[in-house]
C-alpha cells in the first residue's frame, strides 16, 4: 500500500519517464548524463539501485532479509525483488509496502543534491523513507475536510458556467527546511472541501507549486471527478503546461500532470492572482507551519 504520487512515480521509472542521463542521450538534450553522486552514466536503475549511495541505503532498509540492490540489473525486477521481501516487525507496515517509499526517497535526496546542493546521508534517506510510508498510512484514516455545504471560495454568479469543479490550488515552501505545505480547495456546489498535504526534500517554489498541482488532480481523480478547473496563483507554472514546455526541474511532475490530465473529460488551468486564492493560501501554509512544528 502506497500513495498515488509513488504509484505514478514507479509507473515513470518503469517507462523511462523520469530524467536521468540517459534519457537526456537518448532524447539528445544537451545535458550532461552523469550521476550527481559518482560520476558514473545514470540509468534509473543506477539511480535508485547500483549507485553505492542507493545501495548503502538498501542495505540500512530494515528488511527481514538481505536485499542486495547492487545486483539488480533492471528496474522492474529491483521493484519486484524488494517488494517481496517483508519488513522488521517493529517497523509497522504491510508487507511490500515500504520498498516503494524507499525508491522515492532515494529519489527525492538525489534531486536535492542536484537542484538544491543539499547532501543527505543514506541514514536520513531511509529515516524519511519509513517516516513518510507511517505517516501516510495513519493519515488514510484521517482525512481533513470542511462541514459540506460551507462555501470556501466566493464566486460571482454566472448563468454560463459550465457544471465543473472549480479547484483552487496553492503551496507555501521553507526555504530554509526545503519542505512545503500545499493546499487546494474544491470549491464544489454540492460537496465543497479543503484539504492539505506536505512534502519534504522540495527544490524551490516553482516545484512546490508544480507538486501541489499535481496532488490535486490525483485527489480529483480518487474523489471521481472528472470535469474541472485548475486556479494557481503560480503564473509561470501556469504558462508552462499551456504552452507544454518543459523545465528540468519540474520535468517529471509536468509529465505527470500531462499524463494524469487525460484521464478528464474536460479539464483546464486558470491564473489566478494571490488576492482572490488567499483561503487556499492560508491551508497550504498552516499545513507547513504543521509540519515544521509538530
Amino acid at each position: 500500500m502506497t500513495s498515488q504520487k509513488i504509484k505514478i512515480f514507479i509507473w515513470n521509472s518503469l517507462h523511462g519517464a523520469l530524467p536521468v542521463g540517459e534519457q537526456f542521450a537518448i532524447r539528445q538534450i544537451p545535458l550532461p548524463n552523469q550521476c550527481p553522486r559518482c560520476r558514473a552514466e545514470e540509468s534509473i536503475t543506477h539511480a535508485l539501485f547500483t549507485c553505492p549511495f542507493a545501495t548503502k541505503v538498501w542495505d540500512l532498509a530494515p528488511f527481514s532479509l538481505t536485499f542486495h540492490a547492487n545486483l539488480v540489473e533492471n528496474t522492474l525486477s529491483g521493484l519486484e525483488a524488494s517488494r517481496k521481501i517483508p519488513s522488521l516487525p517493529p517497523v509497522g507496515l504491510a508487507a511490500g509496502s515500504l520498498s516503494s517509499w524507499i525508491v522515492w526517497s532515494i529519489w527525492l535526496s538525489r534531486n536535492q543534491l542536484l537542484f538544491q546542493r543539499r547532501d543527505f546521508t543514506p541514514e536520513e534517506t531511509v529515516t524519511k523513507a519509513i517516516t513518510d510510508a507511517r505517516e501516510w498510512t495513519l493519515a488514510q484514516n484521517h482525512p481533513t475536510n470542511v462541514s459540506p455545504g460551507q462555501r470556501m471560495i466566493n464566486l460571482e454568479p454566472n448563468p454560463n458556467r459550465q457544471a465543473h469543479s472549480s479547484i483552487f490550488i496553492d503551496a507555501a515552501w521553507n526555504p530554509s527546511t526545503g519542505c512545503a505545505g500545499f493546499g487546494w480547495i474544491i470549491d464544489d456546489p454540492v460537496t465543497p472541501s479543503q484539504h492539505a498535504a506536505t512534502e519534504t526534500f522540495v527544490s524551490s517554489p516553482l516545484m512546490a507549486e508544480a507538486l501541489a498541482l499535481r496532488q490535486a488532480i490525483i485527489f480529483a481523480l480518487n474523489t471521481g471527478i472528472r470535469s474541472a478547473v485548475l486556479h494557481s496563483n503560480s503564473l509561470s507554472l501556469i504558462k508552462m503546461i499551456r504552452s507544454k514546455t518543459f523545465v528540468l526541474e519540474v520535468y517529471g511532475v509536468l509529465h505527470d500532470i500531462f499524463s494524469l490530465s487525460n484521464v478528464f473529460s474536460f479539464i483546464k488551468f486558470v491564473f489566478v492572482p494571490r488576492a482572490a486564492n488567499d483561503k487556499t493560501d492560508s491551508v497550504a501554509k498552516q499545513a507547513l507551519y504543521a509540519l515544521n512544528h509538530f
